[in-house]
């Protein structure tokens, strides 16, 4: 069969696809999923039905080589990737890190199982297809279609894990909304300047992130400097108020400096900044100035990702720095 100009939807997991017992969506189950004016548009490939939780960067990447290969090879029109929930953003946010391509590559998921009251299977598939098919999302990266908006994966924020309203958009506007469910898609604006990425080598595996909390101590951080850290790619550290950790933290975090590991400063705020107003032990300015990346506004994980991608890139030291600086 031929699917040049097709739309794929690449099956990648998440309770979007699944049933309630666990088992996967059929063939059969997935060729009439769609309105029948938009199956003739639509071919669908099944991949590894794994929890999100045992995802690695490395099968992130092959993800997104997979969608790109069907462009490239087979002349597809856009990809659609259906994931599990708890990692969508992410998994979104990393693609559009590395996503050079025009045709759109587009992430959903559900929280509820294919075939419950509440599942948004049909719906969720219906709006990605039709977003791809008006043309208003060519160029414009990686896209998560949710709650009946288009949003650039940098834009949102995860909320709650058990209604559909786990998402809201921040710092921006949507890019475009569907003015009813089924109605066809409205483009609002442009996303922000995209820096894609061309990875040199494969992503790193070793980036932990250590969150600080009120009263915390240094024996994670301790251990982990204690033995064989030399192991790590790079580490995130998210911070209290503006990015501010624990004074006894500044030695460690100078011994995994000297070791050329990048360190990238985050604050743990859900809509957080890096911001070096004050000047004192553990303050986030000292910390800058000790070496420390300033990860901005990026989340911890959004810094994880990017830090990785940049890594991956071949880039170091200041160039490094201004990659992770950059929105």
């Amino acid at each position: 069969m031929d699917n040049r100009d097709k739309i794929t939807i690449l099956l990648a997991g998440g309770r979007i696809v699944q049933h309630s017992d666990g088992s996967e969506l059929t063939d059969e189950e997935a060729a009439n999923l769609l309105p029948q004016e938009l199956q003739e548009h639509t071919v669908f490939q099944k991949w590894s039905f794994q929890p999100v939780s045992n995802y690695t960067l490395r099968m992130c990447s092959e993800i997104i080589e997979m969608a790109a290969g069907f462009i490239n090879n087979d002349g597809a029109a856009g990809v659609i990737v259906t994931c599990g929930i708890q990692c969508l953003a992410e998994l979104a946010y990393f693609a559009d890190l590395v996503w050079d391509l025009n045709p759109p590559i587009i992430f959903t998921s559900s929280i509820f199982n294919l075939g419950v009251p509440n599942s948004q299977t049909v719906l969720r598939l219906t709006q990605s297809v039709k977003a791809i098919l008006s043309g208003a999302c060519t160029g414009k990266g990686s896209l998560i279609c949710i709650n009946d908006v288009i949003y650039s994966p940098a834009d949102i924020l995860e909320v709650s894990n058990f209604n559909r309203s786990w998402v809201v958009g921040f710092s921006d506007a949507p890019l475009g909304i569907f003015k009813q469910p089924f109605d066809d898609y409205v483009s609002l604006r442009q996303p922000r300047h995209r820096s894609v990425q061309k990875l040199n080598s494969p992503v790193a595996r070793n980036i932990p992130i250590l969150c600080a909390s009120l009263g915390d101590t240094d024996l994670i951080l301790k251990a982990l400097t204690d033995k064989r850290f030399e192991e790590l790619d790079g580490l995130i550290v998210s911070g209290v108020g503006d990015g501010d950790l624990p004074s006894s933290w500044i030695p460690l975090l100078k011994k995994i400096l000297r070791s050329d590991i990048p360190i990238v400063l985050t604050a743990r705020a859900s809509n957080g900044y890096v911001q070096a107003n004050e000047d004192f032990e553990g303050s986030a300015s000292q910390l800058i100035e000790a070496g420390l990346i300033n990860g901005g506004f990026l989340s911890p994980c959004q810094a994880r990702i990017k830090l990785a991608v940049g890594l991956a890139a071949g880039l170091r030291g200041d160039d490094l720095a201004k990659y992770i600086n950059r929105k």
